[in-house]
């Protein structure tokens, strides 16, 4: 691949707030951890794939790469929670990234961008 065929990807489609969890799935607040994202397109075999497995996908996004990031973490998007349904590292991309799949949980009451 030539250096002009190289596709950048951009982190500026907003941004995310990953929380702990306890074990009651209660955010955990003092643990934000803030991410500057870009949206992803939900392919078909990523949204049959969750259906099969009765997970109502709402979106999927991707940050920088960070391998703490666990599917029992919660993660905030203007005041809307999602559950973090799979992660994915993706080392082939330009930069490498962490791919978050992500399915619609409520509103998280506090502001998240307070954090």
């Amino acid at each position: 691949m030539t250096q002009s065929n190289i596709k950048f990807l951009t982190f500026n489609d907003g941004v995310a707030f990953v929380f702990d969890t306890d074990e009651n799935d209660t955010i955990i607040a003092n643990t934000a951890r803030k991410y500057r994202f870009g949206n992803e397109k939900v392919g078909v075999t990523r949204y049959y794939g969750a259906k099969q497995n009765d997970i109502e996908l709402s979106k999927v996004i991707h940050i920088h790469c960070d391998e703490k990031i666990q599917p029992d973490m919660a993660l905030v998007i203007d005041c809307t929670r999602y559950k973090i349904e799979q992660v994915q590292h993706d080392r082939c991309k330009n930069p490498p990234c962490t791919i978050l799949s992500l399915s619609q949980r409520g509103l998280y009451k506090e502001k998240a961008n307070d954090f």
